[in-house]
């Protein structure tokens, strides 16, 4: 199926007798006449080629019309229309006939129904079964697509231009293949389909014209019209959609464009590209009419697996890109520099080293980034002192108020460390993504392990806002759930509360706080079911969900050993260390200004004897047991400050906490092994 658009330029003094026979009417209502007399001397004309085609007019102006015309099968356009004029009577002096799109040719059938050259436009494009693509049910789906114009070109340039591309190997054997010379004159269809396999677009794109620039000018394309149809993952695919465009590139081509894709073992398993059945079930229907490129990425077997194994009788051949070495990558910098008018250096070039193998994307990274300093350094010199974004990028600290509360809490070295490395992952990725950095979907899975009041829980807070606030984590939110949040009262139901939990805390953290409670000293199903239901959905969703296990040391080794797909799947194992008497002091001092208090001398030799005493206390409460001692040592505060003389007390006093309002707890019994509480 072709579309054409022809112009054809009306003999006006044909025109001009036909208005000197009339009255003075306005040369407007002339037009108009003499529009909708070629309107239907057109029709009439284009019932001549009712089986293969149609015919119409769609605009006028003072000398020129502007036909549409779409035909089913091969003929010869320019024979037909060099008959118009001796058939319809109408003096023309010039026919310039050009293959269109499909848009162009619908935006001149829309042109022609508001002018009243046609019936309905909405039939033409049913009887051409084009309905699907131009006014497509959404309720059964979509397709995604873009036409494009063979640009033509003969075999020398062909060939010339194909040697600038890391193709050699397999594209051009390929273009000898389409360039043998064979006593065929007619097109009788396509020997074989394309696989065009490069990481790198600007490779694709300049393979896919010089390919099709190639078929064409031997015959074994007849249209100079192609589509692009862009596939991608969980894509709300029409099947009707897509037959309907194979149908109008009858005579051409499609280009299938997988170049989002991203191999993966579990995508086609998960049914992320369920409808490749249905693709490729076109594909195979049509592989005699219409030609079939298929663009995809260097590393996809699966992909390829897939394909191969639904298209049985196509034939592929396949066009890959392959590995520039030593001079070839320094002679493809050279080409790069010649495209911007500048001059390689030895920096340039020596960034090439020999015996390495560089792939498109890697050689255009080396060559932008040198071209971006000699641009600031040597061209616009004036510059050279400003850094660039990256730089700043680098040296910008981590954002947002959470972060900065972290920072500021007492000891959790290991904690810290953790979050930082997260945090400088995620920003390596997005500075070096230029020169080659994968990225990087390797799950953040932890153990925070630790005695209660070590700050567990807060620093999981801290630490889902820190990721929102830096842009690793879409919501930052937090999930924290403990047995009873997780464990159903039946067999059965466990399972559904638990994904349930994990769909809840997409883009942000799970935190199941004393994870070993749910099988604990029990070997029944409620807790099998538990923990298997978690190893799944920590492997579904590893990367839209941080989950942390939080609790005792000792414990959290039993938990580990139920199943063993849970240890691989964590990432992070932190330990909260017991705060020392130091530290103790600094977070009853940091509580205390939080509180807009300030312990005298006094109050903190005694907070120190305290600390001292209790670190030896059997269930010590770390930063809780602070917490406690600080407010105890207001209220104690209060009550004293109401005792005094309203008069006598200054703004001093009401900040100050004196020795006289520490109280020293009373059960200082010494540590045992036996713990009790729970983690935070």
């Amino acid at each position: 199926m072709r579309f054409y658009r022809i112009n054809m330029y009306i003999d006006m003094e044909c025109k001009e007798d036909e208005e000197s026979q009339n009255t003075r009417k306005s040369r407007k209502l002339i037009d108009r006449t003499f529009a909708e007399s070629i309107a239907a001397k057109s029709e009439e004309y284009a019932e001549k080629i009712a089986d293969k085609g149609y015919l119409f007019l769609g605009c006028t102006t003072q000398a020129l019309c502007v036909f549409g015309m779409i035909i089913r099968e091969n003929m010869d356009v320019e024979k037909y229309m060099n008959n118009y004029p001796n058939h319809t009577h109408i003096g023309v002096n010039e026919i310039d006939i050009r293959e269109t799109t499909l848009n162009d040719f619908v935006q001149l059938l829309n042109e022609a129904d508001r002018n009243g050259y046609i019936y309905d436009d909405y039939e033409v494009l049913r009887e051409y079964e084009l309905t699907e693509l131009i006014r497509p049910n959404h309720r059964g789906g979509r397709i995604s697509y873009s036409e494009d114009m063979i640009k033509v070109r003969n075999r020398e340039a062909i060939c010339l231009s194909a040697k600038t591309y890391f193709t050699k190997e397999t594209f051009i054997p390929e273009l000898d293949r389409i360039f043998t010379k064979t006593n065929r004159k007619k097109v009788y269809g396509h020997p074989v389909d394309y696989l065009i396999e490069t990481d790198d677009e600007r490779t694709q794109t300049g393979m896919i014209q010089l390919l099709l620039q190639a078929l064409y000018s031997v015959g074994r394309i007849e249209n100079r019209r192609y589509c692009t149809l862009d596939v991608e993952p969980d894509m709300n695919f029409s099947k009707r959609a897509a037959e309907a465009l194979y149908k109008s590139c009858v005579g051409g081509t499609v280009i299938v464009d997988f170049y989002t894709y991203e191999e993966d073992d579990d995508d086609l398993a998960h049914g992320e590209y369920s409808f490749m059945e249905d693709l490729c079930s076109i594909i195979k229907r049509h592989c005699c009419d219409v030609l079939t490129v298929l663009c995809l990425p260097r590393e996809c077997k699966n992909l390829k697996a897939k394909i191969f194994e639904n298209t049985g009788k196509c034939t592929f051949v396949e066009i890959k890109e392959s590995l520039a070495v030593d001079d070839e990558a320094v002679m493809y910098l050279k080409r790069r520099a010649k495209e911007y008018k500048v001059r390689t250096d030895k920096q340039l070039l020596q960034s090439i080293e020999k015996g390495n193998g560089y792939l498109t994307p890697d050689l255009n990274a080396i060559f932008d980034e040198w071209y971006s300093r000699k641009l600031k350094n040597t061209i616009y010199s004036q510059y050279k002192d400003f850094s660039d974004a990256k730089v700043e990028f680098i040296k910008r600290k981590p954002k947002g108020a959470a972060f900065d509360e972290l920072e500021s809490m007492i000891g959790l070295t290991s904690a810290k460390n953790v979050i930082y490395q997260a945090l400088d992952s995620y920003k390596a990725q997005k500075i070096f993504k230029d020169k080659g950095m994968m990225e990087d979907t390797s799950c953040n899975h932890m153990i925070f392990t630790g005695n209660p009041g070590t700050a567990k829980t807060t620093v999981a807070r801290l630490f889902a806002r820190i990721l929102k606030d830096n842009e690793v984590l879409s919501r930052g939110h937090i999930i924290e759930v403990g047995r009873g949040d997780l464990v159903g009262k039946y067999v059965g139901w466990t399972a559904q509360i638990i994904k349930k939990r994990f769909k809840d805390a997409i883009g942000g953290i799970l935190f199941i706080d004393e994870a070993y409670s749910l099988v604990d000293d029990r070997n029944g199903s409620f807790g099998d079911e538990a923990i298997n239901t978690i190893v799944q959905e920590m492997e579904n969703h590893r990367d839209d969900v941080i989950v942390i296990f939080a609790g005792y040391p000792d414990k959290m080794e039993g938990f580990l050993d139920k199943n063993p797909g849970l240890r691989s799947r964590i990432a992070h194992y932190i330990h909260f260390e017991d705060y020392n008497s130091d530290e103790l002091c600094q977070i009853a001092e940091f509580i205390a200004s939080q509180k807009g208090l300030e312990l005298d001398d006094g109050a903190r030799k005694k907070i120190k004897i305290i600390m001292d005493n209790a670190r030896e206390q059997a269930d010590f409460g770390n930063g809780r047991f602070v917490r406690n001692v600080i407010e105890k040592a207001k209220m104690a505060q209060n009550c004293r400050l109401v005792r005094m003389d309203y008069d006598s007390v200054t703004i001093d006093d009401v900040k100050r906490i004196c020795a006289e309002d520490i109280v020293i707890p009373m059960n200082e019994s010494k540590k045992t092994n036996h713990r009790i509480g729970f983690a935070v």
